[in-house]
Parts: C-alpha cells; structure tokens; sequence
C-alpha cells in the first residue's frame, strides 16, 4: 500500500522520473492487456534500453499515446503490434516507427 502510494506521487509529481504510468485504452492488447489497467513504463530516455522484438512498448504516434510489442526491427525502424492483430491500429497501417516515437518499454502491469 505504502509502495504503491509512494511510487505514484513519484510518478506523477516529477516528470525528470525514469517511470511514466499509464492507463490501457482500447483492446488491442487484449488478452496481455485489458482496457483500464494500469501500466509503469520505463521510458526512453534512460540510456539502458534498447529495444528488441518481443518488448511491449508504448510508442507516440500522431500525438496520441499507444502500447504495441515490437515484433520486428527493420531498417527503417521499429515494426509494432497489438497483440489483438483483428483489433489493431498498429504498423500494418502507420508503418514502422522510428525509436524517437517509443516513449518507453513496459516494465509492470497491474
């Protein structure tokens, strides 16, 4: 209880933090990911990511915020999926994305 308060007033207080939380919208993730749970992404900035396929990841398309996994890494950047593929908005029709639109990979879901 403790842990959980502690980290939220972390994250959304201070936005210099490693963390970012976010809240899972749509079902294009489903069944990893339901609407309305709560993710802790570790974001980009941090010089120790790297991504690699199989990472779920949220990424910065349009300007609006979205959480695929990586399933290939091109030459032109990073090809993203949702795990629902029927449900999904994702590089089947935006393209790949570059590493400066992965906001961060997803480190716990609650």
């Amino acid at each position: 209880m403790i842990y959980g308060l502690f980290l939220n007033l972390i994250i959304l207080n201070h936005k210099s933090f490693p963390f970012s939380r976010f809240t899972v919208e749509g079902i294009s993730m489903l069944p990893t990911l339901k609407p309305g749970q709560d993710i802790l992404c570790f974001k980009r900035q941090c010089v120790f990511f790297q991504p690699k396929v199989g990472d779920m990841v949220v990424i910065r398309k349009n300007g609006k915020e979205m959480v695929k996994r990586i399933s290939k890494i091109t030459k032109t950047g990073y090809f993203v999926e949702g795990d629902n593929k029927k449900e999904s908005t994702d590089s089947r029709d935006f393209g790949p994305v570059s590493k400066l639109e992965i906001v961060g990979k997803v480190v716990y879901v609650r």
